[in-house]
């Protein structure tokens, strides 16, 4: 077994895909693995969707904005824009688009799980 810190893991991350936005795997396997995501003030992660698999996701520290929407006409049609905070915690059905905004001065922190090729671009589709 090996024990990993949120802390750490999120700390040794110099370079990322996405400039302010930080995503460590923490623990877990092919089906089902628990990510650390850091998103520093007004951030956010791009609209995505992933065909297999949900993702939860729980709020650890910070707020923001997460949007749900869905694909029509080759069009981003938003469904739902829901504030969260410090203790929420939600899942994100398989192809429903949604992407994650700090609109707070502060780091927004989350812990998520979903498959690992959520995080890859073998299903991870941007919009």
């Amino acid at each position: 077994m090996k024990v990993n810190n949120i802390n750490l893991a999120l700390e040794a991350i110099q370079n990322n895909q996405y400039n302010g936005i930080k995503l460590a795997r923490l623990a877990g396997d092919e089906d089902a693995s628990i990510f650390a995501i850091e998103l520093a003030p007004n951030q956010f992660i791009p609209a995505h969707y992933h065909k297999v698999g949900i993702e939860t996701y729980f709020i650890l520290s910070g707020e923001g904005i997460i949007y749900l929407g869905n694909i029509t006409n080759d069009k981003i049609i938003w469904d739902y824009e829901i504030k969260v905070a410090e203790g929420d915690c939600f899942s994100i059905q398989p192809n429903q688009v949604h992407k994650f905004e700090n609109n707070s001065a502060y780091k927004l922190r989350i812990i998520g799980t979903a498959p690992l090729t959520h995080a890859t671009d073998e299903d991870r589709f941007f919009v």
